[in-house]
């Protein structure tokens, strides 16, 4: 695997991170972060490699964001005696690191994309780093390497591809794809796509086409993806970003029949919605991730 650290988009982190991971090694420690997608995400990393790593930790999943205030800022758990990474998925503390807290939270960087002097600005979330953190704990531990194919995911989940075009989403992507750790398709190629995930799309026409792909050249396909996708651009709630991304370029994790955008809106779908089912749901599903090396709902 490609060192993480020299990428374009954590490169300006570099010395944040190596001074976390130096933390994070000098273990025991309490892993803890809210129970939403966002926070499992990150966690999963973090508890690969020291899984990896034979070093010694406690997970604490804390109630979802959703169900806390607004204007609460005190959300770091306290654990006398005891070093806390904390994962603030959603940067909603004002908390300062300290000799016994870490806290990881989506940082902005500039970057500059290859081959262009343009340098534009991103926000790299908790996953992306705590995925570099986890490949410096354990540089080449089989679970730390069997969840990089989910770098991705967090990225995805980020609100930056709800406006624009994300340069950190689309910088991680190509570097996995370039890595070969995953594949990009076009929505014809994926085997078994969310077809409700954007609004006026025929599942039916759908399977049609993806019938004909394989028969088509270059050009024919641009036009009757474009076609196919006409009666949803009109739609509302997804953006033209988003949009391009599913039909053009779904992110494929080597071993599993859903691409990822795919698996993470299923899992939101399924995300339950009172405090106590949360934190079981959560508690479970990472039990999984941990044990497979596949991102999917537990039913144990």
């Amino acid at each position: 695997m490609h060192d993480l650290l020299q990428t374009p988009f954590l490169s300006p982190l570099k010395d944040e991170i190596v001074k976390a991971s130096q933390f994070i090694s000098n273990g025991p420690l309490v892993l803890a972060t809210s129970a939403d997608l966002e926070g499992l995400l990150a966690l999963g990393f973090l508890e690969a490699a020291l899984l990896d790593a034979g070093i010694s930790y406690s997970r604490r999943f804390l109630q979802p964001m959703r169900h806390t205030p607004r204007d609460e800022q005190n959300i770091v758990p306290e654990f006398k005696g005891t070093k806390i990474v904390f994962i603030d998925s959603f940067a909603k503390t004002d908390t300062s690191d300290s000799e016994n807290i870490l806290i990881l939270k989506p940082t902005e960087v500039e970057v500059e994309f290859p081959h262009s002097e343009q340098k534009r600005r991103g926000t790299v979330d908790v996953v992306v780093q705590s995925s570099a953190l986890a490949s410096m704990i354990s540089p080449n531990g089989a679970k730390t390497s069997s969840f990089r194919s989910y770098l991705g995911a967090g990225q995805w989940l980020m609100e930056g591809l709800d406006t624009t075009i994300d340069p950190i989403h689309t910088l991680v992507r190509d570097f996995l794809r370039d890595e070969g750790t995953i594949q990009i398709v076009p929505l014809p190629e994926t085997v078994q796509p969310c077809i409700d995930m954007i609004p006026g799309l025929s599942e039916r026409r759908l399977k049609k086409l993806s019938t004909l792909w394989a028969d088509m050249n270059a050009n024919q396909r641009s036009q009757a993806l474009s076609e196919f996708s006409l009666p949803a651009l009109s739609a509302e709630g997804i953006s033209t970003a988003r949009f391009e991304e599913l039909m053009w370029k779904r992110m494929i994790i080597p071993g599993q029949e859903k691409d990822l955008a795919s698996i993470l809106y299923l899992l939101q779908k399924q995300w339950p919605e009172t405090i106590d089912e949360s934190l079981l749901f959560a508690s479970r599903l990472l039990d999984s991730w941990l044990r497979t090396g596949h991102l999917v709902e537990a039913t144990d």
